[in-house]
């Protein structure tokens, strides 16, 4: 190996983490609300409060079809009739991990144009959804 090749290896290193500190920087202070919001063709389809357990199914006119299972505090995508299932090997997103993900707050099916995120408020107050208006 060349020591040319070498500083460029360290080069790419170096920058990955700095990119990773620096989104892990910029999260610092954001918690989980308990809602994910559903988005298809890039619009939003439907807000829902998470229910550990529960399954959302997001169907589509021409046959395309996701289901997101939710967890205590995040959701993953279960199954997906997309051909490569890629949605599916991104795991769960939740409170405790989305500062670690390269797609943070996202799961994302790219061939059915699903896109499901994890809703956060900067302040430490989780809010319950359930919970009255006052």
């Amino acid at each position: 190996m060349k020591k040319r090749d070498l500083l460029l290896i360290l080069s790419v290193v170096i920058i990955a983490a700095l990119l990773l500190g620096s989104t892990m920087l910029l999260n610092r202070g954001k918690v989980a609300t308990g809602q994910m919001k559903v988005y298809v063709d890039g619009k939003l389809h439907d807000t829902v409060a998470l229910h550990s357990g529960r399954d959302y199914t997001v169907q589509q006119e021409d046959g395309s079809v996701n289901v997101i299972r939710m967890t205590e505090n995040g959701f993953y995508m279960l199954s997906s009739t997309c051909h490569n299932q890629l949605c599916i090997d991104q795991g769960e997103v939740n409170a405790d991990n989305w500062g670690m993900r390269s797609l943070g707050t996202h799961v994302i099916c790219l061939p059915n144009r699903v896109d499901v995120e994890l809703v956060l408020t900067e302040d430490k107050t989780v809010i319950d959804p359930d919970a009255p208006d006052v």
